[in-house]
């Protein structure tokens, strides 16, 4: 791909910012949204030839079984684990969007704490990451992430990166092998976390949990973490180039920063309140710390009425 566009965006952006740095300051002005638009030229070119690419469901759930039978080796299920957590997501399938992808849920034991989607809906959550949890609505929010990662496509689309640079067949299982290893670790870019995030909190709320609970995983990630907010710039000039750097940085990082998500959940749930007015949800404390979910039994305690 050339990379003019690149350049060209640059220019026009340093261009903005002698402007800014000669004209008189105000302080209500910022480059906020110069930064979300160079964030959406590096999402749309990236996205570029994708909807051209793409996998019907059954190769999909296909490429999926082949995943999993190798992150299988991986590390041992917890069977007792992922019978709970299988119960929970299994009230969230009915909001998915892609009803042809068939869900299946893993504990794996390990202390990271983690969770990740394959293709095809396979979930995996660490055993680190339920300790790490305190309710059956922080792991409804949790699995609705992962499960929007594959509902929205953000998997399958990081295979199709794969099958185009390697030239791989959903029947290779030589390089499925490595392939699982790979779409495990690069990671998704910022929007895909964000836009997993909403779409993971939605699911959550319609099958009737606590609205709360993905902004309170991921304020508690932030101290875990020691994640500090970034200092804010003193000067026009400066501004800009941190608009800049933020706008690479973002696109090019693992995940945003924990603040960043929780704040976007916190103002979702927000919203969602004046829909909500009048209805019971539910937190699931005493669900989680017993390993008895929902749909087995609800305590009276857990639920309240919005």
């Amino acid at each position: 791909m050339s990379r003019m566009p690149f350049f060209a965006v640059l220019a026009l952006m340093i261009g903005c910012g002698v402007v800014v740095s000669l004209g008189k300051p105000d302080p209500e002005v910022s480059l906020d949204s110069a930064r979300q638009i160079w964030s959406d030229v590096l999402r749309d070119a990236d996205d570029l030839g994708l909807q051209f690419t793409r996998v019907p469901a059954y190769q999909e759930m296909q490429l999926g079984d082949q995943l999993a039978a190798e992150v299988g080796r991986w590390g041992k299920e917890d069977p007792d684990a992922t019978r709970y957590v299988a119960a929970v997501g299994a009230r969230l399938v009915p909001g998915v969007n892609r009803k042809a992808i068939r869900y299946h849920f893993h504990v794996l034991q390990s202390p990271a704490i983690n969770a990740f989607a394959l293709p095809g809906g396979q979930i995996y959550v660490m055993s680190g990451m339920l300790d790490f949890l305190q309710s059956e609505s922080e792991l409804a929010a949790v699995l609705g992430h992962e499960m929007s990662h594959v509902d929205l496509r953000h998997c399958i689309e990081q295979y199709q990166y794969q099958l185009a640079l390697k030239k791989v067949g959903a029947g290779d299982v030589g390089a499925i092998a490595g392939l699982a290893h790979v779409l495990v670790s690069i990671g998704y870019r910022q929007d895909q976390e964000l836009e997993a995030d909403l779409s993971g909190q939605r699911l959550a709320v319609q099958a009737g949990y606590d609205p709360d609970a993905a902004a309170a995983v991921f304020q508690r990630m932030q101290v875990k973490l020691h994640e500090n907010s970034p200092r804010p710039a003193a000067t026009p000039g400066g501004e800009l180039s941190q608009a800049i750097g933020d706008a690479l940085g973002s696109y090019f990082r693992m995940h945003p920063p924990s603040a960043e998500r929780a704040h976007q959940l916190l103002e979702m749930a927000a919203r969602d309140r004046r829909a909500l007015a009048g209805r019971v949800v539910y937190k699931g404390v005493r669900n989680y710390h017993e390993r008895v979910a929902r749909s087995e039994h609800e305590f009276i305690e857990e639920q309240h009425v919005e």
